[in-house]
Order: C-alpha cells, then sequence, then structure tokens
C-alpha cells in the first residue's frame, strides 16, 4: 500500500501537467488569417492615411487582437475600427462592455494595441482598420522616403496572402521612384505607374515582417512642415544601404539555389543508391536461375519417381491442401488404404506392412484413421462435423502443419530448397535504413525540403524488398522444370496415341499426380473419353472401381477431395486466429531591414 502511495504521489503532478495542457489546448484560440490588404495613401503635408482589411477564418474565437506600432511617425490620430455582417461594414464601438462588435484600447510606449469582442465559429470575416500617423514620411534636402514595416513580426499566426499598396500625393515619371522590400525573399516589388507602388507575398510565416521603402520627390510634398525636414541628404546613403542589402539577398539566393542543387543532387545519389541495392538484391538473392536442362517438349512420366506431394510441391513453389489429398489417393491406388463410396465416403485401411512407405505418408494413414477414425476407417462427413468444432479445428490445423514439415524435410532431400541468401546486399539495405530516418530529417531540415522525409519509407521498403523471400537453387529450378514439363504432359495426355492403349493402372498413377498438379479434372476428362468401364477388363486386377473412373462419375467422391481442402483451409483459419497477433526599380525583397519602424505591429486572436 505504501508503494502504490508512493506512485500515486508520482504520477498526481504528471496527470494534472497533462489536464492543464490539454485545457489550454482546448480553450486555446484556433483560426487562421487568409487575407491582409494594407494601403497607405501619403499626403502632401507627410502625413499617411493606413486602411489595413484583413481576413480572418476562425474555428472558435471571441474576437481580435490587432496592434499597431506607430513609435517614430508621430502621432495616431483617427483611428477606426470596423467588422463585417452581411457583406457589409459596420463601425465598431469603443466601449468597455465586451459586448459583440466593440473593442478596447490600450496605448502604451507608441503601440496601440486594440481588443475587438466578435465571437466567431466557423466563419470567414473581414476587418477593417483605418488610421492616420502624422508624420508617416521622412524628408531629406534630396528626397522623401517612406519606410516603414508595413506588416510588423508580432502576428501569432501565418497568413497565407499579403498585398500592401503605396499610393504617392500625385504621379510622377517612374524613374523618380524607387521602391525596396525587405522580409522573406520570396516577396515581390512592382512599381505599378507612377503614383502606386505594390508589394506582395504569399504564404508568410508568424515572427517575419515585409517592410516597405520607397523614395520619391521631395517636391510633391507641398504641405510639408519645413521644420521636420533633415538638413541632409539623404539619396545616396539610402541608396548605399539598400544596394548593400539587395547584394547580400542576392547572394543568398544563390546560395539557395546552390543549395537547392546540392539538395536535388543528394536525393538523385540517394534514388541512385536504392537502385542500385535493388538491383544488387535481385540479381544476388532474388533472380531465378536460368534452367540449363536440355530442353525437351515433354516428361512422359513422374519425374525422379517422386511422390505426388513432393512433385506437386516443386511444381506449385510450395505445399498445398491439394497435395494432402493426392497422398491419400495415392496411397489408395497402392492399396495400403480402401474407398467406398455410398451415402457416406469411407476411407478403410487395409492390413498390409507400412515399413515401405513414407514418413509423412505413414502418418497420413494414422492421423486420419487412427486418430480420427475408429483405428479401420473414417467418414469423410465425419472430419467435416469433427473440424466444426474449433478445439478440433485447431489440432487438425496443427497436424496438417506438421505434415507440411514432413514433406518439406523430403524436399529437402531430394535437392528442392532455397540458396543461402548473399548477406552484403542485405546489410547495405539495413545500413541504408537505420541510417535513412536521421538523415531523411535532417536533410529535410537543413534544406528546407519535405521530400527527404521519404527516405525512412523508401528505406523501409528496401528492407521488405531486400529481405524478403529466397530464390531456389538451380537444381530446385531444374527440378522444377521437369515437373511443369510433366504437367503439361498430362494435360495433353489423351491427344497421345499411346494413352489409348495404356492400361488402366498408368492412368491412374497419372491421375494421382494430376491432382498434386491441380489437373485432374483435364485427365478424369480423358480418360472418360477414351475408356468405357464395362469394357474395361484391365480392372479385375484391382478388384474394385477403377479411381480415375470413380472420380468422373461419382459425385459422392468428389466429397473427399472438397472435404480435405475445406478442413485444411477451416482448420488453418482456426489456429492463425488463435495466435496473439505480433507489434529600387521592382524586384525581389531583401533581407534585413532598412530601418523602418513598425515591427511591433501585428495580429492574432483571443
Amino acid at each position: 500500500m505504501g508503494k502504490f502511495k508512493t506512485y500515486l504521489n508520482k504520477l498526481l503532478p504528471i496527470l494534472f501537467t497533462f489536464a492543464l495542457l490539454s485545457l489550454y489546448t482546448l480553450a486555446s484560440p484556433k483560426y487562421s488569417v487568409v487575407n491582409l490588404n494594407i494601403e497607405a495613401k501619403i499626403n502632401r503635408d507627410g502625413s499617411v492615411n493606413i486602411t489595413e482589411l484583413v481576413e480572418y477564418n476562425s474555428y472558435n474565437i471571441n474576437g481580435i487582437l490587432y496592434n499597431i506600432d506607430y513609435s517614430g511617425y508621430g502621432e495616431l490620430k483617427d483611428l477606426q475600427v470596423f467588422y463585417e455582417q452581411n457583406s457589409e461594414f459596420y463601425p465598431a464601438k469603443n466601449s468597455n462592455s465586451h459586448n459583440k462588435g466593440t473593442y478596447t484600447l490600450n496605448n502604451s510606449d507608441e503601440l496601440m494595441k486594440i481588443k475587438l469582442y466578435y465571437p466567431m465559429r466557423n466563419q470567414n470575416k473581414w476587418f477593417l482598420f483605418n488610421y492616420t500617423l502624422t508624420q508617416g514620411v521622412t524628408v531629406y534636402n534630396d528626397i522623401a522616403q517612406f519606410n516603414r514595416k508595413m506588416v510588423g513580426k508580432s502576428w501569432k499566426s501565418n497568413i497565407d496572402n499579403i498585398k500592401v499598396k503605396i499610393t504617392l500625393p500625385e504621379k510622377v515619371p517612374t524613374n523618380k521612384i524607387k521602391a525596396f522590400g525587405h522580409g522573406p525573399l520570396i516577396g515581390d516589388v512592382d512599381i505599378i505607374n507612377g503614383k502606386e507602388i505594390l508589394y506582395t507575398l504569399h504564404n508568410y510565416y508568424s515572427g517575419e515582417f515585409v517592410e516597405t521603402n520607397v523614395l520619391f520627390p521631395r517636391d510633391i510634398l507641398s504641405n510639408i512642415d519645413p521644420s521636420i525636414i533633415k538638413n541632409e541628404d539623404g539619396y545616396d546613403k539610402i541608396l548605399k544601404l539598400e544596394n548593400k542589402l539587395a547584394d547580400r539577398a542576392d547572394l543568398h539566393r544563390k546560395i539557395l539555389e546552390m543549395k537547392d542543387m546540392i539538395g536535388a543532387l543528394i536525393f538523385a545519389i540517394f534514388l541512385a543508391w536504392i537502385a542500385f541495392i535493388l538491383l544488387f538484391n535481385y540479381i544476388q538473392n532474388i533472380r531465378k536461375h536460368k534452367v540449363n536442362i536440355e530442353h525437351r517438349e515433354y516428361f512422359k512420366e513422374a519425374p525422379n519417381n517422386f511422390s505426388p506431394a513432393v512433385g506437386g510441391a516443386i511444381a506449385c513453389g510450395g505445399i498445398l491442401p491439394n497435395h494432402l489429398l493426392a497422398t491419400v489417393i495415392d496411397l489408395v491406388r497402392r492399396d495400403y488404404l480402401e474407398i467406398s463410396v455410398g451415402e457416406e465416403s469411407i476411407l478403410r485401411k487395409k492390413n498390409l506392412d507400412l515399413k515401405d512407405l513414407k514418413d509423412y505418408e505413414k502418418f497420413v494413414i494414422e492421423w486420419y484413421i487412427d486418430e480420427l477414425g475408429d483405428g479401420s476407417q473414417i467418414s469423410m462427413e465425419e472430419i467435416e462435423r469433427v473440424i466444426k468444432d474449433r478445439k478440433s479445428a485447431i489440432n487438425f490445423g496443427q497436424k496438417y502443419e506438421k505434415w507440411q514439415s514432413m514433406v518439406v524435410s523430403d524436399l529437402k532431400n531430394v535437392g528442392f530448397k532455397r540458396e543461402k541468401k548473399n548477406k552484403l546486399p542485405i546489410a547495405l539495405a539495413i545500413l541504408t535504413a537505420v541510417l535513412g530516418l536521421p538523415t531523411g530529417v535532417f536533410l529535410s531540415a537543413y534544406f528546407n525540403d519535405g521530400k527527404f522525409i521519404s527516405f525512412p519509407f523508401i528505406s523501409f521498403f528496401l528492407i521488405m524488398f531486400s529481405t524478403s523471400g529466397r530464390r531456389y537453387t538451380l537444381e530446385a529450378e531444374n527440378l522444377r522444370a521437369e515437373w511443369l514439363d510433366y504437367k503439361k504432359f498430362l494435360i495433353d495426355y489423351r491427344n497421345f496415341k499411346e494413352a489409348k492403349l495404356s492400361p488402366i493402372y498408368i492412368w491412374e498413377q497419372h491421375f494421382t499426380y494430376a491432382i498434386a498438379l491441380g489437373v485432374a479434372e483435364e485427365v478424369a476428362k480423358g480418360y472418360s473419353e477414351i475408356y468405357v468401364e464395362n469394357n474395361d477388363i484391365d480392372r479385375r486386377r484391382f478388384n474394385r472401381i477403377p479411381l480415375i473412373g470413380m472420380y468422373g462419375r461419382n459425385s459422392r467422391f468428389r466429397n473427399i477431395e472438397r472435404t480435405i481442402s475445406n478442413s485444411v483451409i477451416h482448420s488453418t483459419r482456426a489456429l492463425s486466429n488463435s495466435r496473439p497477433s505480433s507489434r529600387g526599380s521592382g524586384g525581389g525583397f531583401s533581407g534585413g531591414s532598412s530601418g523602418g519602424g513598425g515591427s511591433r505591429g501585428g495580429g492574432g486572436a483571443f
């Protein structure tokens, strides 16, 4: 009990912290900013009228926050706040009531903080802010300058699209205007005409800024207060700074361009390396050996005198339920078992010495007759009834797996086995995969390119490809080629002249292999076309109805085939389910800043 209290005391702070974090996450405003359109109209007295139009896509907010930094620009006058409703703008009221459509102001250190109460749930709304900066323009002896961070660094959200338009008091020759932009290097600045300059940026990230720096003739500021004119020339000084910033930005662009080329080269090298390892693995461990036996159109008898189960597994590349059936029928053909078909299909054991049988053939007799049956016989229908019980089905599946393993041992003894894998390409694949995860994450961050995140996934596929399966030995491929030739012979057997002269025991021998090779229907059909049972004098040798004739004409015989196949499938599924699962003149923005104020401006929500 004491230990439990100790663990509980350690666990409670963690649970409490997790609960607070969860509440904070649930309570935090959920929104995005789609568009921010700003227009700054420069007046003849140097003041600037600014309109900021912002579109919020809200999921769950109580209102919006908006900061205006006017430090260094005189006074902030004529502030107006509007909200959109039914596609029209309505003025918000300056009030402490916290009602919808009201706002409060907090003016400190020349930073105006606006808190607009406007609850939204799954809505898109526009908000409008109008204000005037009384000293928005800096005037020198030789030039006038509008230099301001129109989008500050204090935005709490990313912004999809930003447009900033600067409008001069009157139109002037475009060669008299110099326009520079600062912030993310993907932004653009364009001199539209002799009066308007447009700044655009897509995919703004929180913490960045968009700064404008426009130089224009001072004489269009006809109403400027002479006392605020700086008694110095500014044009050359400003251009020198801008050229320095532009050179730095262009160098950075070249570095980024080279970085992109290097990133593309690294990615191409990685893909080429992956292709090399895949090809190396394919050649060394997967590609089948070319069969080098002398070509022949047919094998006219079972190659190497292998059992039907072994021959069928060689041809099919694995052990299937019909190979078990072929084993049972082959034991009947060889008089170790006998079949009677009536109301039920019965398998009986004959009193013969089993010493000449293979282990998996003895196992079938013991399994079917002694364990499932009464020691002398078993009904196929009884097997079906038995495996309906889950426990019995699982036991049947375990027996089938044991029988499979015994056949696999015989397959290895006759030379049908897989090669040992070449470890070098596998080691290279594993090493690539191990390094792929950290390398992909690092390169993705370093090059700011998401395609490198694919490294771990490609590497995982590489491991799966390199470690899955093994090719068969050349000897095994030769054996398979022989058995596939024999299968082709069985399909075409009825067309041979010798088939019409062959005694029934030859047909039956072929028939047991046909079951294992999946072509029993073709062989039985050929037999029925050639033989008429009443004229078949050779059947007296068996003291029974020939198996192949029984298969072709007796539906009860087919019950044996169906029962064995269904029993294996049903029991294997039950066995599987019982196991636990495994686990200036236009151009791009420059970096840096030309010294403009307004960096504390921004917005958010609450």
